[in-house]
């Protein structure tokens, strides 16, 4: 290493293949090439650079405090973002919440070992509010999770997100159409100017647009959007391991009558007695079962 060139750390802001933009801590951006196809990267990743005037290049990354990722088309895991310290599922008055969706997502999250909350958009539209929704919504403030109730369009509640955003690194995924895109703009204004940029910066036009970015918020901290996130993965297959992923489970499995209890046709299950008493809401259970199914599904495969 010469003097043109120093060994320093940095942030991955966005990239595409082997090209990434990093930003240092005084804010200096670069872009980089990997030092060597070992080198893999993702948003959010903290790396050491080679900050080297003619080619700089990303030498090593760093360890993870967290990595986020979505699922392929067979279910193999596909890293997206490093080092969140929450995820926000965005749920909307229109489209109507999938409810096996929603739980799915805080299902994966939770596996992941990523703090999960809900952003419940379009608050504007209250008046075709389905009772359901409000009553899902604050079941899920009763069990743990934070809740925000806003609309981009008013303006309401949106002080209180960016105040719980601020110092945070957090990332947004939903399904289509729930205002994911408005949120962004709304809470990073500069959000689609920096697409812009970095599209142009990296050569990769409409590809970049579809990567993983990070935008950085007024007060510290950054919001992650990830386009394209329609299913997210349960990286541990083992159905018995699938309760500890619905928070308000564990509490209740403690006082079955079996350990290995999965809460399926078990005699003494103290989750389904929950589940018949009010305790535990019988659209998740609903979710739980089918995710169960699921994995029971895969792991057979496994051994076919």
């Amino acid at each position: 290493m010469n003097e043109a060139s120093a060994r320093r750390e940095a942030r991955v802001v966005a990239g595409h293949g082997r090209r990434y933009v990093v930003e240092t801590a005084e804010g200096k951006r670069l872009i980089c090439l990997t030092a060597g196809r070992d080198v893999m990267p993702v948003c959010g990743d903290r790396v050491n650079i080679e900050d080297s005037v003619t080619d700089p290049r990303i030498l090593e990354v760093l360890p993870r405090s967290s990595l986020f990722s979505k699922a392929d088309n067979r279910g193999r895991a596909v890293p997206l973002a490093a080092n969140l310290d929450r995820v926000l599922v965005t749920v909307a008055v229109l489209p109507e919440p999938d409810a096996f969706l929603t739980d799915k997502y805080l299902a994966s999250i939770a596996g992941m070992g990523i703090e999960a909350g809900i952003v419940f958009n379009k608050l504007d539209l209250a008046d075709a509010e389905q009772a359901i929704s409000a009553a899902r919504l604050d079941y899920f403030e009763a069990i743990g999770y934070s809740v925000f109730r806003v609309s981009v369009r008013t303006g309401a509640s949106m002080i209180a997100l960016r105040h719980a955003l601020e110092g945070r690194y957090s990332l947004l995924v939903g399904q289509s159409g729930v205002g994911k895109s408005s949120l962004l703009n709304a809470l990073a204004p500069e959000a689609r100017h920096r697409i812009d940029e970095l599209s142009a910066a990296t050569d990769e036009g409409r590809h970049t647009t579809s990567a993983t970015t990070q935008h950085p918020l007024a007060g510290g901290g950054a919001l992650l959007d990830s386009p394209g996130v329609r299913d997210l993965l349960l990286t541990n297959r083992d159905p018995q391991s699938v309760a500890a992923l619905f928070v308000e489970f564990p509490p209740r499995a403690a006082e079955c009558r079996f350990k290995d209890c999965l809460h399926l046709q078990e005699p003494g299950c103290a989750v389904k007695a929950a589940v018949e008493s009010g305790g535990i809401a019988e659209s998740r259970y609903i979710s739980y079962q089918r995710l169960v199914k699921t994995m029971q599904q895969a792991k057979e495969r496994q051994y076919d």
